[in-house]
């Protein structure tokens, strides 16, 4: 698989692969770079996860391709749709579907919700502007959804953002990560690095064999949890490295990150973005 780094590559279709037992991954089109010198692997990946009564599909992208089309060229599975979090680039699909679940701590209203869009992205497809309004219902960390033949638990690891989730398959082992665990997380929520961490503790409790997260296409290993707690356990705002925040339409903030491992290519990178105007908060 051949991985491009910071460049949109202006695509219209969703593209896939199998991605486990029942398990195809899902590449949306479009761009969300990350700031600094080190832009990721902007595409989002999303999931979908196949029972033998129900499918799982695990975020939405940006809404730019008519992902539920995409999706039935897949399966005709009823759908249980999710969003990890709701930052448009996994929730800009939602408006194809009538419910959408989310971690409790997400959101705060069980409305419909439009995102913002960046100024500058590629607009929604006709499926998505000419979608209904959609209603949110929410998980607590540790539920279970059963697709029949297949139970994932519901992971909650805030951080990223107050609410994030994560699914464990108990078929595969597998869990599917969402921002919270990725190469590199951008911790632009506030929430104390403690809390993370007493997350990531939790969830490393499980018999984890690889994480599929959304913006990084090949398979992080279970060992890479540990990665994250001694790039926490090191964390020093102080040092870190400048990393510009230049996103269009959005006021310029002091954003650093702290990270081990030269770049991306490197299998031992991992790092963490935030705002400095946050450091008070996220050191508690």
């Amino acid at each position: 698989m051949t991985v491009t780094l910071g460049i949109d590559n202006h695509a219209t279709e969703c593209v896939s692969w199998q991605a486990g037992d029942g398990i195809y991954a899902i590449q949306c089109p479009g761009f969300l770079p990350g700031p600094g010198r080190l832009p990721g692997w902007g595409y989002v990946i999303s999931y979908l996860v196949l029972g033998t009564e129900r499918a799982l599909l695990i975020d939405t992208g940006f809404g730019i391709s008519d992902l539920l089309a995409f999706v039935r060229g897949l399966t005709a599975l009823p759908l249980v749709v999710a969003n990890t979090h709701i930052h448009p680039d996994h929730s800009g699909g939602n408006g194809q579907f009538d419910e959408v679940w989310v971690g409790e701590h997400e959101a705060k209203s069980d409305e419909g919700v439009l995102f913002y869009r960046i100024p500058g992205q590629r607009d929604a497809c006709d499926a998505v502007k000419d979608g209904g309004d959609y209603r949110f219902r929410f998980w607590r960390d540790g539920d279970t959804v059963d697709l029949g033949g297949r139970v994932l638990r519901v992971v909650e690891i805030p951080g990223h953002t107050p609410g994030s989730i994560a699914f464990f398959d108990e078929n595969t082992h597998l869990l599917l990560s969402g921002d919270a665990i990725l190469k590199r997380v951008f911790y632009g929520s506030g929430v104390p690095l403690s809390v993370y961490r007493a997350a990531l503790v939790k969830t490393k409790a499980l018999p984890i064999r690889d994480i599929l997260s959304a913006h990084w296409p090949e398979p992080l290993g279970a060992d890479f949890i540990d990665k994250m707690l001694r790039l926490i356990d090191a964390f020093d705002p102080e040092t870190a490295e400048r990393a510009e925040w230049s996103v269009p339409g959005m006021a310029s903030r002091d954003m650093r990150m702290c990270f081990f491992g030269k770049d991306f290519d490197d299998p031992e990178f991992v790092a963490l973005s935030f705002f400095m105007d946050q450091r008070d908060r996220i050191m508690k």
